[in-house]
């Protein structure tokens, strides 16, 4: 009998209890990213002019108060209500796939900051007409907001946990 077939006191089996801390944590993981993204937006378009800037460290970084219709970091300016709809199908799918899959604990974190950033912008399309609101500026990088962030961390950890699981080739 393996560690996750034991039965804990009341004999419920060990992996039960891991499903549901990894389905917590990816809704824990969802909430807190939506939230800390609506927060910093809601922040940012309040105190912070449309189309203006707010140096952080001169020529380096800035908070700019912009919208945008296209792609995380405004990549691909096509419609933005493709977005949405993608963002909506992508954070069904990834539920779905958390509740009815057993998986890991990283995973499910993983897939909560996706969740999170794409349901955060896909909240801001709604509200905004189409667009999302962008703030973070790297001089020597398009401007993007928190959930840009968190989408874009979770798919480099998927990629990446995937490269460590790879079997090598003989």
């Amino acid at each position: 009998m393996g560690r996750l077939d034991a039965k804990d006191p009341s004999g419920i089996p060990v992996r039960d209890h891991l499903n549901h801390t990894g389905r917590v944590l990816f809704f824990t993981v969802a909430l807190v990213v939506f939230v800390l993204d609506r927060l910093t937006k809601n922040i940012v378009t309040s105190t912070v002019p449309y189309g203006t800037e707010v140096s952080v460290i001169e020529h380096v970084v800035g908070i700019t108060n912009i919208r945008n219709a296209g792609a995380a970091f405004g990549f691909a300016p096509v419609g933005p209500w493709f977005f949405l709809i993608a963002a909506l199908a992508v954070s069904i799918g990834l539920a779905v796939y958390v509740l009815r899959q057993p998986g890991d604990l990283g995973g499910d974190a993983v897939f909560g900051l996706i969740v999170g950033g794409a349901l955060g912008n896909a909240f801001d399309r709604i509200i905004n007409g189409g667009g999302v609101t962008d703030f973070i500026n790297f001089h020597f990088w398009p401007v993007f907001n928190v959930a840009d962030s968190a989408v874009s961390v979770g798919v480099l950890l998927l990629i990446v946990g995937y490269l460590k699981r790879k079997p090598n080739a003989a």
